[in-house]
């Protein structure tokens, strides 16, 4: 400990561990290095996570004008049955993200004044490929995981593949 002497008094320095910004520090870079650490964990460069190279996932065939119909009859229970599920659809194409981000799909069904659309995000550079030999109203079957289900933006999916 180092003290001071001026004139009539002695002043302590408290240590630095004591001191309140110290601590403050110290939480932030834990903080930091445990997201860091959390993001490098939670996924491969694919985009893909650590374990789903090893355990096979089983898609389930889902009719998409069920799903939309689902969706406008209970949007709380279409959650309940579709969020975050493997599922296999098939519809055509109504839009290109110009951005190659993602593509939105129709039921095949579905007529010309349709709003009901399924966004479908593209994961690599061989489903952009493959999609950019494509045209509007084009068919194709996506197997994929349902990201989130809103009753106005409808479904949104990853591609995991795409035929």
């Amino acid at each position: 400990m180092q003290t001071n002497t001026n004139e009539n008094f002695v002043v302590k320095k408290k240590p630095v561990y004591k001191k309140w910004w110290f601590w403050v520090i110290v939480v932030l870079a834990v903080a930091i290095v445990g997201a860091s650490s959390a993001n490098d964990s939670g996924s491969n460069n694919d985009g893909t996570s650590p374990s789903s190279s090893s355990v096979e996932i089983v898609y389930e065939k889902v009719d998409l004008q069920t799903m939309f119909d689902d969706l406008g009859n209970n949007a709380m229970s279409a959650e309940q049955k579709y969020q975050n599920k493997y599922i296999e659809v098939e519809g055509k194409i109504s839009n290109f993200d110009s951005d190659g981000e993602y593509i939105s799909i129709e039921a095949i069904s579905a007529g010309s004044f349709n709003l009901d659309t399924m966004m479908c995000y593209i994961k690599n550079d061989s489903q952009r490929q493959f999609i950019m030999q494509k045209s509007k109203g084009d068919t194709v079957t996506i197997k994929c995981k349902v990201k989130s289900i809103g009753e106005v933006l409808g479904y949104s999916v990853n591609i995991n593949e795409i035929n």
